[in-house]
């Protein structure tokens, strides 16, 4: 995974912003779109960074990409303010959160009448397929 170029992405990982300890709009991020997206800065804890991360794949690739972040860090901040990131899986507080479903009330069940069937074998595997159908989950 590269990085993309550098440009500014609404509740990012805004790292300059957590280094200079001020609440201002993210200045030109330091990772890119994407990964901006799936994280989120939570503190700055003795020189660290606590950066939420969206899912435990995004740690992995984040945790390989640490070196480079660091180093653009620094480029940028021009101090070691942070001097490492830790990356912790969560929910990032900028996701809407997901609406809860509704139950919907189901229509009662009618049955189904079977045609005249003079194989009783064919007559009960129908009637054991249609009870099933009637009993799974929709």
């Amino acid at each position: 995974m590269t990085f993309q170029p550098l440009h500014a992405a609404p509740g990012g990982l805004s790292l300059c912003a957590m280094a200079v300890r001020r609440r201002r709009a993210p200045e030109p991020e330091i990772v890119g779109e994407t990964i901006a997206r799936r994280t989120e800065v939570v503190e700055l804890k003795f020189h660290t960074a606590v950066v939420r991360v969206s899912g435990a794949m995004w740690i992995q690739e984040l945790n390989l990409l640490k070196r480079e972040i660091l180093a653009r860090l620094a480029a940028r901040v021009g101090d070691d303010a942070v001097r490492d990131l830790r990356f912790v899986q969560g929910r990032l507080s900028r996701r809407p959160a997901r609406p809860r479903l509704r139950t919907v009330p189901r229509a009662p069940r009618r049955a189904v009448e079977l045609p005249e069937l003079k194989d009783p074998e064919l007559r009960r595997a129908f009637e054991s397929l249609i009870e099933a159908w009637g009993r799974a989950p929709r």
